[in-house]
């Protein structure tokens, strides 16, 4: 298969008997005769490494600067970070699925699959910390009809009681896969973003927001220079990159404890390792860059996010809690610097992505519509599916209680709930 696509044959053994595997008609491999194509699944972590040119391959051909979370370097640190890290109590597995026709490939869904209360279900790679779930697949007049084939192979194969299909921007090649389907979507949120290739420079842009806007923020400036010199350094790699980003991740749960706020991506170390990762790994770029903004030595605020294909993403913004610093703006400061750093670039999007948090809608002028799908494949699944609908329930009303009874609440119960 991988000669077949001009690639260079991996060198190490394991990688030669996993691509001599996926290469013949593994047993239980399926294949469409109308649309002449074989689907295969990867479940096996060798399989997943051998796959690597493969999918690299796919991804330069066909994806779009909205699946960042979906390229081959994104999945690969994440699986070094949360699949691998405790694989004896870690309940994880991949089962990526492939489609091949006439010897290339055309179609990998990222999957893996799980256990929750005795339940098994599929869900996409990456997740938490991935923020759109999506296939990698060709255009062309059978388009739909691979996404269905897929799909039956994932509920009829892999024995899942449910799939959970979660942030599927309204333009992903999914949503129109489940838009056939008649899925309903369990909950919806707004992805706000700027289209930066219409504006071209800063001040086209920046000419979009209203004066009053423009000079709060050259106020929030000088207030900030007063305590010392403001510098914004962008990191991309290294031991100078890690460290930030750590620093920015600590930043992020301070907050969201002052707040009173959960998030299963925070609770969670392994998040620290997967951003340490991305950051140090030359030959394996994920994109991912690191932006900081200083005042003398103090690190007051870090905006984390990834490029690709034009698009920069912001993914985690964080500021120092510290007294001095409040109501210095300085978040908004980075933001809007970060703004300038891409159109300087030449980028064309500056995703803000999904929750629509109002101060998103400072630096952008539209939105994408972001869902989440849960499907039940059993009884067993339907009744999983409702306590997750009840679980959204309870973490959107939680939101909504005063922030100082959300702290001793959390106090009580723990930050894991």
């Amino acid at each position: 298969m991988l000669t077949s696509l001009g690639l260079e044959q991996p060198t190490h053994k394991f990688q030669e008997k996993a691509v001599s595997g996926f290469q013949q008609a593994r047993t239980g491999a399926v294949r469409d005769a109308a649309c002449n194509l074989d689907l295969h699944l990867v479940s096996d972590w060798e399989e997943f490494e051998a796959l690597e040119p493969v999918w690299n391959d796919l991804f330069e051909r066909v994806g779009q600067s909205h699946n960042l979370f979906q390229s081959y370097n994104w999945n690969w640190h994440w699986c070094q970070s949360y699949l691998r890290s405790d694989p004896k109590t870690n309940a994880l597995a991949l089962s990526i699925v492939v489609g091949m026709r006439e010897g290339r490939a055309v179609m990998i869904w990222p999957l893996l699959s799980n256990r929750h209360m005795g339940v098994k279900y599929v869900c996409w790679m990456g997740m938490p910390v991935s923020q759109y779930s999506d296939v990698l697949i060709e255009d062309g007049p059978d388009r739909l009809s691979w996404l269905e084939d897929g799909w039956n192979f994932i509920c009829s194969r892999l024995g899942a009681d449910m799939v959970c299909v979660p942030k599927v921007r309204e333009d992903a090649a999914l949503s129109s896969l489940l838009c056939a389907l008649e899925v309903e979507p369990v909950q919806q949120a707004e992805a706000p973003y700027a289209d930066l290739a219409e504006a071209g420079n800063y001040e086209v842009y920046a000419s979009r927001f209203s004066s009053r806007l423009r000079k709060n923020r050259r106020r929030q400036h000088r207030r900030l220079s007063e305590q010392g010199d403001v510098s914004i350094e962008v990191l991309t790699e290294g031991e100078t990159a890690c460290a930030a980003a750590q620093q920015a991740i600590d930043m992020k749960r301070r907050w969201l404890q002052n707040q009173g706020l959960v998030s299963k991506a925070f609770s969670d170390n392994r998040i620290d390792a997967f951003f340490a990762s991305a950051l140090s790994s030359p030959d394996k770029p994920a994109g991912c860059q690191v932006s900081v903004l200083k005042v003398g030595s103090d690190i007051v605020a870090t905006v984390i996010g990834f490029v690709c294909n034009g698009r920069y993403a912001t993914h985690i913004c964080a500021y120092n809690l510290d007294p001095k610093f409040a109501h210095s703006g300085a978040g908004s400061l980075l933001i809007d610097a970060t703004v300038q750093d891409c159109l300087e670039k030449g980028l064309e999007n500056f995703d803000m992505m999904a929750p629509g948090d109002a101060y998103k809608y400072e630096w952008t002028d539209a939105t994408v519509m972001v869902s989440d799908y849960a499907v039940p494949l059993t009884p067993r699944g339907r009744a999983y599916a409702a306590f997750g609908a009840c679980a959204y329930s309870a973490k959107a009303a939680f939101k909504t209680v005063p922030q100082r009874m959300r702290r001793a609440l959390l106090a009580i119960v723990g930050p894991k709930v």
